[in-house]
């Protein structure tokens, strides 16, 4: 088995205490502080999505095509609410227990899911870019 040279060396095999991972307090403290701010943000789309449920059942009251089609429009914006805001509390979670319990895994998997909830950013950006430059034209 190869070591992984872009490891820092406090992860290698040879560590003093035979850990895979070692995180220094400072560490540990920005780690824990990042995931309380993505727990946070998660909060605060959980609840733009009760708002928008509150309109898309206040659209469908009215009956009208209109506002079928805006209570449509709510929902799928409630999905990527929900996804987001899921994405961000499990990277949350991972990042916090990976620290704590010196796990690369699971580390590993707070990484995938902040890397999947920035991506999905990064299309709803470009896709209200999109939106906003076509309605300007």
């Amino acid at each position: 088995m190869h070591d992984n040279p872009f490891a820092p060396p406090t992860a290698t095999a040879d560590s003093p205490e035979g850990r895979g991972l070692v995180f220094s307090e400072e560490g540990v403290r920005v780690v824990s502080s990042l995931a309380t701010w993505m727990r946070g943000l998660s909060t605060f789309y959980y609840v733009g999505v009760a708002f928008l449920a509150l309109g898309a059942c206040g659209a469908l009251v009215t009956g009208s095509a209109a506002g079928v089609g805006v209570a449509l429009g709510f929902s799928i914006v409630m999905l990527g609410l929900i996804t987001a805001a899921i994405w961000l509390r499990s990277a949350a979670s991972g990042f916090e227990r990976g620290v704590y319990s010196d796990d690369e895994m699971t580390l590993g998997q707070g990484f995938r899911n902040l890397r999947a909830y920035l991506i999905l950013m990064g299309i709803i950006s470009i896709l209200s870019l999109g939106s906003t430059i076509l309605e300007v034209m």
